[in-house]
């Protein structure tokens, strides 16, 4: 009993310490943000021109590279107005940015983009309108995640109750899918979704470096995603063939709808569906349940129907079964039972 207050004391402790120092950040970047709207003089919003008073109307920064202008909630959710005054006449018309032409995957035979004002011959509204696609890619990948369920398991693991979070890092569009614990989040999968200008000579070299250096940089199983406005030949067929044991290779190209990656690849195949507009993508459990057999009226899945369903390699099979609470393993056999409790799809 004394141990059992002694937990329970410390527990307490340490929820009091972690209450603190949640209010200690939101202090410091509620102070933060006020030194920088001081500084910047910001009161106005720079689209609509509407007086700002709370910070908390402030939704985000015009995603014009460089611009620090901000933008007010009602024009970045409401009318969907994302670039400030100045630049949105760079990018696109007022009709043109309007909300319909903001949804980029639909389902239609071809995705049409009307970006007619571009001036193809400036590099730098090239560069700005591939950032463009490439940000709205991956807001419609978190609708699709948000709709579907996030991506729930890795060539390594299974991803019990899954969970993401989505942000800008250094120019990237970055989703971390991660399990929840009592303490901290232990991030399983990392996307990167990244703006790429395929102008120019293709460079493999150059191509492999980039994304190896990228993908070291985050954490879990990573899929990079390079996001342009029309592929070469020879990038596609870089892509097509592309086979790393570390991570995933997408080329998307939203303007056209088409998507590239190594059908060959049995794990980055396995994740195509939560890429492509066209599919609807399967939760871990489900896929599973897929490949299981009934026996005496119980869903039985093999190591073996684990590595062909998802391109598991032996020791990942086991290993990822083996850790699934929702199977009973079989001893001295590859085989697991469905339990009864456990057997619905996430």
């Amino acid at each position: 009993m004394g141990r059992s207050e002694e937990a329970e004391k410390e527990i307490d402790e340490l929820r009091s310490e972690m209450q603190a120092e949640i209010m200690a950040r939101e202090r410091e970047a509620k102070e933060k943000l006020d030194e920088i709207l001081s500084k910047k003089n910001m009161e106005f919003c720079s689209r609509c021109g509407k007086k700002v008073s709370s910070r908390l109307d402030w939704a985000g920064k015009c995603m014009w590279e460089g611009c620090e202008n901000l933008l007010c909630h009602e024009c970045w959710d409401v009318n969907k107005y994302r670039f400030c005054k100045e630049h949105a006449k760079n990018i696109v018309d007022e009709k043109t940015e309007a909300p319909e032409k903001k949804e980029i995957f639909k389902e239609e035979p071809e995705i049409k983009i009307d970006l007619s004002d571009v001036l193809e011959g400036d590099e730098e509204s090239r560069v700005s309108k591939i950032q463009y696609y490439a940000s709205e890619y991956w807001r419609w990948l978190q609708k699709n995640m948000e709709k579907s369920g996030p991506i729930d398991w890795t060539p390594h693991s299974y991803i019990e109750n899954a969970k993401f979070r989505a942000e800008k890092k250094e120019g990237e569009y970055v989703i971390e899918v991660y399990r929840k614990r009592w303490l901290m989040d232990s991030v399983k999968l990392t996307i990167v979704v990244c703006p790429y200008d395929s102008k120019g000579a293709f460079d493999s070299a150059a191509l492999s470096a980039y994304i190896h250096k990228t993908a070291r940089r985050y954490h879990g199983y990573k899929i990079i995603v390079l996001v342009t406005d029309g592929a070469g030949a020879e990038l596609a067929q870089f892509v097509n063939g592309f086979s790393d044991t570390s991570f995933s290779l997408f080329l998307a190209e939203p303007k056209k709808g088409h998507l590239n990656y190594n059908i060959k690849d049995a794990i980055t195949m396995g994740y195509s569906p939560w890429f492509n507009q066209k599919s609807a993508p399967a939760g871990f459990k489900e896929r599973l349940k897929k490949s299981a057999e009934t026996v005496s009226g119980k869903s039985v899945v093999s190591e073996k129907a684990a590595s062909k369903e998802f391109g598991f390699g032996p020791k990942d099979a086991h290993d990822i079964l083996k850790s699934c609470r929702f199977l009973d393993h079989v001893k001295d056999t590859d085989t697991y039972i469905w339990k009864e409790n456990g057997g619905q799809s996430s």
